[in-house]
């Protein structure tokens, strides 16, 4: 039997393992390539589409269409084909001024074009003929029917959120708004910015559990209980919620029944924020009615405080932002009830406490019993306790 020295390798192994390195680093390599073209689909982005015509109406290829964010300056510039149609996907959701341009004609401009995530927002331009240098501007509207894509969905803006009253403090708590929402239910203890403070909601029939929640396209769902939220951003670090319902693309994946799409608030070249306090306290509170009904005059005891703030700006002018924003959750609270409870009829009295301001009353009771008078209590006191 022919041995090999000590030390010494097998070429058969060392081809092998080369082979296996090559093989690795093509799937590497195919799965970032795959990464990347699908990423164009990402619910957390938008789209721009248009056509651009003469004023007769015939198409104007090679046409240059300019996007600018107005927030941070950033620009993407494509060109028409040979139908005068353009698209430019993946948009970053914000405003947006578009410019076309082409020799021979008159510039176009459009100004303050909101791109939301989950949207197609449709520009066609009628370019008419002139120097480029002239300029025809046209003010932004908003389209009545959204005619490039299938799904039915709504939006809930950052002004909705904030200036609706709601009693939670959570975009949760307005999803009522759209269109074949059941009333959102379910909410635990716990603060506006807590993870149990998330509430149950369901569309056009479906369960509580058939629907998905993204922020900044990320599953939000809890691992454990999927009808709720693992996390619940603050109301004033949003900046819109997508809600489709119906007729999902594909990229909407996961969501058997709606596809809600939260979108944070970003940074911009202009510095902006803002600070708040809300207070709530059981001095400017009613009485229950139950707790009336039984007696209770006194108000559980009550006091909560919800200090927040956020604030974006810029590091680096149109390179680098920040954002940042912070909720806390600060509650006192106590219970008010009737409760009751045995007490033997020769056991020491009771009285009321004077810092808690509990009332004590007693009443007796008499007990029916089939057992022989010696071994029965015939008369029975209660207690009860107010708090």
């Amino acid at each position: 039997m022919k041995t090999r020295p000590t030390g010494e390798r097998d070429d058969r192994f060392s081809t092998v393992s080369g082979r296996l390195r090559i093989f690795g680093a093509l799937a590497l390599i195919g799965t970032l390539f795959l990464s990347s073209q699908t990423a164009s689909a990402q619910v957390i982005f938008g789209s721009v589409v248009g056509n651009v015509s003469d004023a007769s109406g015939g198409a104007i290829p090679a046409a240059s269409v300019k996007i600018t964010m107005v927030q941070t300056n950033d620009s993407r510039v494509v060109e028409t084909n040979e139908l005068g149609g353009f698209t430019i996907s993946t948009v970053t959701p914000g405003a947006y001024n578009i410019e076309i341009t082409k020799e021979g004609f008159r510039s176009f401009v459009s100004s303050n074009i909101a791109v939301n995530p989950n949207n197609v927002v449709r520009v066609d331009a009628q370019l008419q003929i002139g120097a480029v240098s002239e300029r025809v501007e046209v003010a932004a509207t908003a389209a009545v029917l959204q005619t490039d894509r299938a799904d039915i969905h709504a939006e809930v803006t950052a002004q909705h959120l904030t200036e609706l009253p709601q009693p939670n403090r959570t975009y949760s708590g307005l999803l009522e708004m759209v269109p074949g929402t059941a009333p959102p239910a379910g909410q635990l203890n716990g603060g506006t910015n807590n993870p149990s403070k998330s509430m149950t909601f369901s569309f056009n029939g479906t369960g509580t559990s058939a629907g998905t929640v993204r922020i900044e396209g990320v599953n939000a769902l809890n691992f454990w209980s999927t009808s709720a939220q693992s996390f619940v951003p603050s109301i004033e670090a949003i900046q819109n919620v997508n809600v489709a319902t119906n007729s999902n693309d594909a990229e909407q994946g996961l969501a058997g029944g709606a596809s809600v799409n939260v979108q944070l608030k970003s940074g911009s070249n202009d510095m902006h924020g803002g600070l708040y306090w809300y207070h709530a306290n059981s001095a400017t509170e009613a009485n229950a009615f139950f707790a009336n009904a039984k007696g209770i005059s006194k108000v559980p005891h009550l006091v909560i405080n919800n200090p927040g703030g956020f604030l974006g700006g810029r590091v680096i002018k149109d390179k680098l932002f920040y954002f940042g924003s912070y909720e806390g959750d600060f509650q006192r609270s106590a219970e008010s009830g009737l409760s009751r409870f045995p007490l033997r009829r020769n056991s020491p009295a009771i009285s009321a406490d004077p810092q808690t301001r509990s009332t004590i009353r007693e009443q007796a009771t008499r007990q029916a019993s089939a057992e022989p008078p010696s071994r029965r209590t015939s008369f029975l006191r209660t207690a009860s306790i107010q708090w």
